[in-house]
Parts: structure tokens; C-alpha cells; sequence
């Protein structure tokens, strides 16, 4: 099993790390996505600051999980993203789900592989910690 997780947590980590990277090094070229999708990214772009935002969240989160340093806590980060992702490729371009299906699927795996460090949030009723 430790294998497994190792493996998943540097394929998705390289996934976040080089596709976040792509987005300002233009290394590989990006696929067209279907007018809606093209459309939707645009937008996104054009904000100044979403896009940007977002891939230097990709590259940070992958970087981190290639070193496994904070892993537990990036992995929570970038679920939202994974999830995103889905529903863009779901929704708007579906040639891209099956990648997208993939990083969802490493995402919540490792998720749940790393469940023992997300179990004190999922305290239903906690008390106020040091202010008790």
C-alpha cells in the first residue's frame, strides 16, 4: 500500500507541478476545448488575476506533494481544483475526461489514504481548544 500512495502522490504531483507550469512557460500546447470550454477559459484568463491564481496554486500543491512535505494539507487544497476540473470537462469539454476522471480518482484516493490526518476535523462537536 505504501507503494501505491507513493506512486499516486508523485503522479499527481507531477501532474499539478508541470500542467501549473505550462500555463506560463507554454512548454506543450493546449488542447482546444469546444467553444464553451474555450469561451470559459478565456473569461478566466481575462480576470487578471483567477488563472494566474489558480495555477501558481497547482505548482505550489505539486511541488509539495513530489516532496511530500504538508501533503495531508495540499491535498485538501487542491481537491477543490480536482473536483473543478471534473465538472469543467463533465460539463463543458468532454474530450477531457478521461484525464480529468484520472486526477479525481488520485486525488480522493490519496485523500483517503491520508484520512487519519483530516479525523480531528470531522469532530462533530469539538470544544474551543486552548481557550477551554
Amino acid at each position: 500500500m505504501k507503494t501505491t500512495v507513493l506512486i499516486t502522490r508523485l503522479l499527481l504531483g507531477l501532474i499539478y507541478f508541470v500542467f501549473g507550469l505550462n500555463f506560463f512557460l507554454k512548454f506543450t500546447p493546449v488542447p482546444q476545448m469546444g467553444k464553451q470550454g474555450d469561451d470559459f477559459l478565456k473569461a478566466l484568463i481575462s480576470s487578471d488575476y483567477f488563472f494566474q491564481f489558480l495555477k501558481i496554486v497547482e505548482i505550489v500543491g505539486g511541488f509539495f506533494l513530489l516532496i511530500n512535505r504538508y501533503t495531508a494539507l495540499f491535498l485538501l487544497v487542491l481537491l477543490p481544483v480536482s473536483v473543478n476540473i471534473f465538472l469543467f470537462h463533465i460539463i463543458l469539454a468532454p474530450a477531457g475526461v478521461p484525464m480529468a476522471v484520472g486526477v479525481l480518482l488520485l486525488n480522493v484516493f490519496l485523500c483517503l489514504a491520508y484520512l487519519k490526518y483530516y479525523l480531528s476535523v470531522l469532530t462533530v462537536k469539538p470544544d474551543s481548544g486552548w481557550l477551554s
